[in-house]
């Protein structure tokens, strides 16, 4: 569940994105092959065209997909799809850091350097590229965002600016740690950054499973009650 004040729901979104952000992918890749050539800018300039993707994403959730999200089947499958995916993100992100296959990632080869409109057009094709964040908007993002909804205007907004700031928090960070050649942290620290976010996603996974099983519950009731009704009215 949302937290009830706008404060409480961007930094419960914070913590949730830079959990998704923090794991390597199409973005981060993006960042650490143009960071060399451009630095810290790197970042949020790919970040831009990344939370560009995620507004109109958020727009189509809300405008054209917020009434069919309402429904009780929906918010199961999401719920429990959602759960699911958490906990492959959240298990994955443990189990490869403790046998020691995650890195700080690093340049390994060399392409052409790219001009700063450029870099916005290459957080979009980075965003887009990547079936995980379909997924994790339709299933994970959009059980918050009907949420969000039911509440006010303001807190899907708080949500979705705390979800890009952590996109723009850690890519700017990335970039800055690559393209500066500094080692400012260490594999073991971003290890240590993993595990605990692994544990978060699995946190929030177990919550969604569980709502998702109530949910469940509560329509098989519902179903059996109706059944049971029919069945008193018939001679």
């Amino acid at each position: 569940m949302l937290p009830a004040t706008i404060t409480g729901v961007m930094l419960f979104s914070f913590a949730i994105g830079f959990g998704a952000v923090i794991s390597p992918g199409p973005v981060s890749t993006a960042i650490v092959t143009q960071a060399p050539r451009h630095g810290w800018l790197t970042g949020p300039l790919v970040s831009l065209g990344h939370s560009l993707m995620e507004f109109v994403l958020v727009l189509l959730l809300i405008l054209g997909l917020g009434s069919l999200l309402a429904h009780t089947a929906i918010q199961v499958a999401i719920a429990l799809l959602g759960g699911l995916l958490l906990a492959y993100m959240g298990g994955i992100m443990l189990w490869n850091t403790v046998k020691g296959r995650v890195h700080l990632p690093t340049v390994t080869e060399q392409i052409a350097s790219l001009s700063a409109r450029q870099l916005f057009w290459l957080g979009i094709i980075a965003t887009i590229s990547n079936p995980f964040w379909y997924a994790w908007w339709v299933t994970v993002a959009a059980g918050y965002l009907v949420q969000a909804q039911q509440a006010s205007l303001a807190i899907v907004s708080a949500f979705f600016i705390g979800h890009i700031s952590a996109d723009f928090a850690w890519n700017t960070t990335l970039s800055t740690i690559i393209g500066g050649g500094r080692h400012w942290i260490n594999d073991r620290f971003y290890q240590a950054i993993m595990l605990v976010s692994g544990t978060f996603l699995l946190y929030l996974a177990f919550v969604f499973i569980a709502q998702g099983t109530r949910l469940l519950s509560g329509a098989a009731l519902e179903i059996g009650q109706i059944f049971t009704l029919a069945g008193g009215l018939c001679p």
